[in-house]
């Protein structure tokens, strides 16, 4: 079973983001190395004809390894992003973006992650894009 103080910890930090408060994310889910967070398709995330904007999409990426890294520690830990790249696989238009986030290789200073992204629509999801990110563990 993951550790409840771990996911109380990444709760309580996620609730103090306010990137992710402004795009109306939500953790849907916190394992040992994976994150999942949903963002809903709201205007000011979207390009005019409907799509999510790729910065959003770069962005949510971004959060969901960073969190995916620290659920590795029991510590309160943070990460900065020292690599990352990304490639866009198909528009974004639907009902809920998902990003999932998997730790690939956890190190004591460095951290690589997976971050896939896909779109929801009527029940089916098709993924959109796919991230690859390596994280130094910061001191606090």
């Amino acid at each position: 079973m993951f550790d409840p103080q771990i996911s109380e910890r990444i709760n309580a930090s996620f609730g103090r983001q306010k990137l992710m408060q402004f795009y109306g994310a939500s953790l849907e889910n916190i394992d040992h190395g994976a994150i999942t967070i949903t963002v809903p398709p709201t205007d000011f995330l979207l390009r005019t004809n409907g799509i999510f904007h790729g910065g959003v999409i770069a962005a949510l990426a971004d959060s969901a390894g960073g969190y995916a890294a620290t659920t590795l520690y029991a510590e309160d830990v943070s990460f900065l992003t020292i690599e990352f790249k990304i490639n866009y696989l198909r528009q974004a238009k639907g009902e809920k973006l998902i990003a999932r986030a998997r730790v690939i290789k956890g190190g004591a200073t460095i951290t690589v992650v997976q971050t896939d992204l896909f779109i929801l629509n009527a029940g089916k999801e098709s993924q959109v894009a796919t991230a690859l990110l390596t994280f130094m563990k910061a001191s606090k």
